[in-house]
C-alpha cells in the first residue's frame, strides 16, 4: 500500500536510476520486459499454439492478481507492457500468410 499511494521519497539517485530503468530502453522498459515475458513463454512451449494460448492465459490472470494485490489499477508502465505482451502473443499465434500482390 505504501507504493501504491505514492506517499514516499527517495533520494535523487535512487530515481535517476529508476527512471532510466523504466525508459524505453531501459531494462525495465516495455519492450524488454514484454520480450522477455514471450521469450520465456516460446522456451517453454515452442511453436505449440495452443501451449502459447495457455500461457497467455496465465499471464493475463497473474497480471490481474497483480492488480487486486495493489489495490487497483497498476502504474501506465505495467499496463502499457500488459498490452505489449498481448500483441506479441497474438502476433506468434497467427497463422504465417504469404504476401500476395495485386496487379
Amino acid at each position: 500500500s505504501i507504493l501504491s499511494s505514492g506517499n514516499f521519497t527517495v533520494d535523487a539517485a535512487t530515481k535517476a536510476q529508476a527512471q532510466a530503468d523504466i525508459a524505453e530502453d531501459g531494462y525495465w522498459g516495455v519492450e524488454a520486459t514484454s520480450n522477455r515475458i514471450v521469450d520465456f513463454a516460446v522456451a517453454l512451449c515452442g511453436d505449440d499454439t495452443d501451449k502459447l494460448e495457455e500461457m497467455k492465459e496465465a499471464f493475463e490472470k497473474g497480471f490481474r492478481q497483480a492488480e487486486k494485490t495493489w489495490g487497483g489499477n497498476l502504474p501506465d508502465i505495467c499496463q502499457r507492457t500488459y498490452d505489449a505482451v498481448f500483441e506479441k502473443f497474438d502476433k506468434l499465434m497467427q497463422p504465417e500468410t504469404e504476401a500476395t500482390t495485386t496487379e
